[in-house]
């Protein structure tokens, strides 16, 4: 059967319970909750080609979505929620944690070229004890939607299977602490440039008046394969470089001098099974055969490297 693995989420890395995955509710309310005294908010996750606990591969009709589909998107994480008390869009970060030193493939150095051209303002560090790979959340999301709502009123309904595309970022830039709304920030990509200026993002205040909503969606995994695909056509067999440590998405607090991890906010946690010698899982029916590696994409890890 293919590779199973379980999702986590909850509002530290030792508070964790298990996020459904490709409910196709239409209803936020069933959503996973989360509620602290900083942060309040709901979660929502969607993988395409998700092996359930009976062994059958399951997916969403979120993929269906026309600009998800066609930017390829494999895996999703919906998120809604506001900060209960302010602070500075500079220091929410997002990104991964690790608990332990990484076992890093060939070809990492490319990996990490990559990373940091499609996010320019990333900070990391993964050859440490704790390795951590973090930006401003602002900046790194690929999705990211907000709007004003009474501090003291229950979050507001969405539909998880219909995600937002036009981005509407006004009410973060609205109020005497923040500049005018620059205009035409409507894609991504044009929020993404403008704040990469960290003057930018320390103008705008995160608080309890706001909710945000984000889509953290990408589709360089391969789902239920677990490979990891990025273009030059590098592609890493995540199970061969498991060493049993958990995967971790991470919202926090930006760490003391400006770098690593500082207070968790919320966690969702990828948990990979341990296969026994002689029981590694047959791919998935209709999954594409795992890619050798060429002389070609040895040359290019060793040109980058």
């Amino acid at each position: 059967m293919p590779p199973r693995f379980r999702v986590l989420a909850g509002p530290s890395y030792d508070s964790l319970s298990v996020l459904p995955v490709n409910t196709d509710s239409t209803d936020s309310s069933t959503a996973f909750s989360i509620k602290t005294p900083h942060f309040e908010g709901r979660i929502v996750g969607n993988i395409k080609g998700f092996v359930d606990d009976v062994g059958e591969v399951v997916t969403s009709k979120y993929f269906e979505n026309e600009d998800r589909r066609k930017d390829g998107v494999t895996w999703s994480i919906q998120i809604q929620g506001r900060f209960l008390e302010p602070i500075s869009a500079n220091d929410v970060m997002f990104g991964n944690t690790f608990d332990r030193p990484l076992k890093l493939p060939w070809g990492t150095t490319a990996a990490l070229q990559f990373a940091h051209y499609i996010d320019p303002v990333l900070t990391e560090d993964l050859t440490s004890s704790q390795p951590w790979a973090l930006s401003p959340a602002i900046s790194t999301m690929p999705h990211i939607t907000s709007l004003r709502h009474p501090r003291n009123s229950s979050l507001p309904s969405f539909n998880p299977l219909q995600p937002f595309v036009t981005e509407d970022i006004r009410p973060l830039l609205s109020g005497t602490t923040t500049p005018p709304s620059p205009p035409g920030l409507t894609t991504a990509s044009k929020r993404k440039k403008y704040f990469e200026k960290e003057s930018r993002r320390k103008a705008v205040t995160y608080g309890p008046d706001v909710v945000l909503q984000m889509d953290f969606c990408y589709g360089y995994f391969q789902f239920p394969e677990l490979v990891l695909a990025i273009p030059g056509g590098i592609t890493f067999d995540l199970k061969k470089y498991w060493d049993k440590q958990p995967v971790r998405f991470v919202c926090c607090r930006r760490g003391e001098e400006g770098k690593g991890p500082g207070q968790v906010f919320f966690v969702v946690q990828f948990e990979v099974p341990e296969y026994e010698e002689g029981e590694e899982p047959e791919p998935a029916a209709g999954a594409e055969p795992e890619r050798e590696q060429t002389e070609e994409d040895k040359k290019l890890a060793e040109d980058v490297d």
